[in-house]
């Protein structure tokens, strides 16, 4: 595998490209990018809170990952732990306020959740006939949206139904049991008209069905940075995981599979933190095992004596 022969891209040069080429129009319009920066392993916490801070001055949501807590070389964990990581009550809310709005019925107290009676009698509606307008808002916004799998559109139909509800948020409800990756018995999931669990075969449709929710939630969109360390080392810390050579490889399989989808992740930024070690460590377990990604991320073309700040690979320097 090659190595770095151009000098190491300053951080804070490579951050505030990020923010301007990436953060602050192209990812909230829509646009999706994974990016991989190699690090001194002492710098990888800084650069982390750096981008967490720049994707919430952005509104984007963010979501900080370890490899040696989460087992991303299994698309559904990865999927799993940022659904676990997400304020969903505030999205919900948040898409709930939209879908109102849309239809000319402003939320009469934004950011409170409110009964459908409540929101009846606010607008001076009867209640049956705002029910009717209600479920019509979200067979179109949500069950008839063809970008997001037939259960996830399920789950939120209910998520939202019980919202406006007396008691308003469950987060105990199945659905969210469900979207997290927790144990369902199988009766209830029939009940929320959900078909199957989310499998390492549909992890990959309900990341795409999720980035288009966050959309229409309103949020700008949402970062995800994963520090990966912990795949380069063949030995773990008491309590951490530890990836075998072949694991190794299906998290280079997971994070070739979320480029290759881009295009249907909309809102999406991956920032993939790690050492040194990614690029010139264990052959076992470094990047160039595993040539289908490194040929999507490997920075070949170089200008001059310099490195290409929006490669998908860059080498920095604190």
């Amino acid at each position: 595998m090659d190595v770095l022969t151009t000098p190491k891209l300053p951080l804070a040069d490579w951050l505030s490209v990020v923010e301007r080429e990436y953060l602050s129009a192209f990812v909230p319009a829509g646009g999706a990018a994974v990016k991989f920066a190699i690090l001194d392993e002492g710098a990888i916490g800084t650069a982390a809170a750096h981008l967490v801070g720049l994707g919430q001055a952005h509104a984007m949501l963010t979501v900080q990952l370890d490899a040696e807590r989460t087992r991303i070389h299994l698309m559904q964990e990865l999927f799993f732990a940022i659904a676990r990581a997400l304020p969903w009550d505030s999205l919900v809310q948040r898409y709930l306020e939209r879908l109102f709005g849309d239809h000319a019925y402003a939320w009469p107290r934004p950011g409170e959740p409110m009964t459908l009676a409540d929101l009846a009698a606010a607008f001076d509606v009867a209640p049956n006939l705002l029910g009717r307008h209600v479920d019509q808002w979200l067979t179109a916004g949500l069950w008839d949206d063809p970008r997001l799998t037939q259960d996830f559109r399920a789950a939120l139909l209910l998520l939202c139904l019980s919202r406006l509800e007396p008691g308003g948020w469950d987060a105990d409800a199945p659905a969210m049991h469900w979207l997290c990756g927790e144990k369902v018995a199988p009766a209830l999931l029939r009940a929320a008209d959900i078909s199957v669990r989310i499998t390492r075969t549909n992890a990959r449709a309900m990341l795409a069905s999720l980035c288009h929710f966050l959309r229409k939630a309103g949020a700008a969109g949402l970062l995800v940075v994963l520090d990966a360390r912990q795949l380069a080392r063949a030995a773990a810390a008491e309590g951490a995981l530890r990836y075998s050579p072949a694991a190794v490889m299906d998290i280079y399989e997971v994070l070739r599979e979320i480029i290759d989808d881009a295009e249907h992740l909309p809102g999406l930024f991956v920032a993939v933190l790690a050492d040194a070690d990614l690029a010139t460590g264990d052959p076992r377990r470094a990047l160039g095992q595993y040539a289908a990604l490194q040929m999507r991320v490997w920075p070949d073309v170089r200008p001059g004596d310099r490195q290409n700040p929006v490669a998908p690979l860059v080498w920095l320097a604190a």
